[in-house]
């Protein structure tokens, strides 16, 4: 396994790019050499009134999947403050924190990101893949801890975002991955959000093109019907033009089960690292 291993990978990109199993992928890969690694995600954006979810944590098909709830990382952010469950549980539940955090941009993302950080205080060894939300959310996660550490100049929540804001911002501890699909639209938003991302973050931002045809096919473009093989040559057109600014071009796996997608991804990934 590399020495130049990160704490924390994000992967972010437009919806539907195949952030969720390349990011499952890659802890398959980080696991099958020798680490300690972890998939997670947040289950929900904001405070609903009705809350039901929890924070789940489970070996799901071989690697490890923590689903993050905001009510029950919020609950214990504030024990851990406070010293008290019982206050914990009664401020989280009063209308005016619950309309704080579903108002305040990236209040959601700096308590999802201390749970993160928590988590790998807790375990020094584990390496949290996160498969952040899309494009402009991912923006905003970002650039949360440097708002609130503006807003708050002393205190509490000013040294907590300061701790966050060394890691996030710490290119030895955080990478992150912006996941494109081979087509024109998806590389010119996957580019801006690399740049947008650049902007806020000194961390190492990369470009990874996911789900090409084109390596597949190139051998048969004769054969192909006509919209198949204008698609082909499409992908042919942009990797080439690119190639310098991709950090990996993954091919589209011909299997059908989510597991078997995310194994035949893995030999494909070192580059992420």
């Amino acid at each position: 396994m590399a020495t130049n291993l990160r704490r924390l990978y994000i992967f972010t990109g437009k919806g539907g790019v195949g952030k969720s199993t390349l990011s499952k992928a890659f802890v398959r890969y980080l696991v099958n050499n020798g680490s300690d690694a972890a998939y997670l995600t947040f289950k929900n954006q904001s405070l609903s009134e009705t809350h039901h979810d929890l924070t789940s944590e489970f070996v799901g098909n071989g690697i490890k999947e923590i689903y993050l709830d905001l009510e029950d990382a919020a609950k214990g952010y504030i024990e851990r403050r406070l010293n008290s469950k019982m206050i914990s549980g009664w401020i989280v539940k009063t209308p005016f924190f619950r309309a704080l955090v579903n108002m305040v941009p990236g209040f959601n993302y700096l308590i999802y990101l201390g749970k993160i950080l928590e988590l790998g205080k807790e375990n020094p060894n584990l390496i949290i893949v996160l498969d952040a939300p899309a494009s402009g959310h991912a923006l905003t996660m970002v650039e949360s801890t440097t708002n609130f550490q503006q807003i708050f100049e002393s205190g509490v929540i000013f040294e907590d975002t300061h701790k966050m804001l060394s890691r996030l911002n710490d290119p030895s501890y955080t990478k992150i991955n912006v996941v494109s699909l081979p087509s024109q639209m998806s590389w010119q938003e996957a580019v801006e959000l690399k740049a947008g991302l650049k902007q806020r973050t000194p961390v190492e931002v990369d470009i990874t093109v996911n789900n090409c045809l084109y390596p597949l096919l190139e051998q048969n473009l004769l054969d192909l019907p006509p919209g198949l093989k204008e698609k082909i040559l499409n992908e042919k057109a942009l990797l080439e033009e690119y190639k310098d600014q991709m950090q990996c071009v993954l091919p589209h796996s011909l299997l059908s089960h989510s597991k078997d997608i995310e194994m035949d991804l893995v030999g494909s990934l070192s580059k992420l690292i």
